[in-house]
C-alpha cells in the first residue's frame, strides 16, 4: 500500500469557476442598483425642480394678488401651453408696467428649459394654474392649484399614480 504525503497546494479548476461565477453575479447585481439609482435620482431632481418652480409662480402670483380679480377669466391662468415671452425679449430685466404677465413668461420659459417633455402635446395638456374649491377641479375659489407635468426621463415615473406611466405630475394647491 503506498500513501501519498504529498499535500496539495493551490486552488481547483471547479472552485476558480465557482468563484467568478459568484464575483460575475455580484457586479452584475451592482450593475443593476446603479442603474436603478441613477432613475431615482433623476426623477428626485425633476420633482424638486417642479417643486420650485411651483412655489415660484406661487410668489409671482402672491406678489400682485389683484391680477386675479383684474383678469377676465380669474378661475383660471392657463392650461395646456406654457406662456411663453415674445420673441426678442429677455427675462433679465422687466418693466413695471407689464411686470406680472412678463413674469409669467418668463417663467413658463424656465419650465421649458428644466423639466423634460414639457413641449409634448400629450405632457402640456396636463398642465394647468387655476383657482379652486375643490382638489383637481378648476372653476371659482381661493385656492390656487398649480399642476405641472414632464415627461420621465426612464422607462416610467417612480412611485406616481398618474394615468400615463411616462408622464410625471406634481400638484400644489395654496391659499393666495
Amino acid at each position: 500500500m503506498i500513501i501519498n504525503n504529498r499535500k496539495t497546494a493551490g486552488f481547483s479548476l471547479l472552485e476558480v469557476l465557482i468563484t467568478l461565477l459568484l464575483v460575475t453575479v455580484g457586479l452584475l447585481g451592482m450593475v443593476a442598483m446603479q442603474g436603478r439609482s441613477i432613475a431615482y435620482t433623476t426623477d428626485s431632481l425633476h420633482r424638486t425642480q417642479a417643486a420650485i418652480l411651483a412655489n415660484e409662480l406661487i410668489e409671482i402670483i402672491r406678489a400682485t394678488p389683484s391680477s386675479v380679480v383684474e383678469d377676465e377669466n380669474a378661475s383660471l391662468y392657463f392650461t395646456g401651453t406654457l406662456p411663453t415671452p415674445a420673441a426678442g425679449q429677455e427675462c433679465l430685466e422687466l418693466p413695471d408696467s407689464e411686470l406680472m404677465d412678463r413674469q409669467i413668461e418668463c417663467w413658463g420659459d424656465k419650465v421649458r428649459r428644466l423639466l423634460p417633455g414639457t413641449e409634448d402635446a400629450a405632457v402640456s395638456s396636463q398642465f394647468y394654474v387655476c383657482l379652486t374649491d375643490t382638489p383637481g377641479n378648476c372653476g371659482t375659489g381661493t385656492a390656487l392649484e398649480i399642476r405641472l407635468a414632464w415627461r420621465a426621463v426612464g422607462s416610467e415615473c417612480l412611485n406616481d399614480n398618474a394615468v400615463d406611466s411616462d408622464i410625471c405630475l406634481y400638484r400644489v394647491r395654496t391659499q393666495i
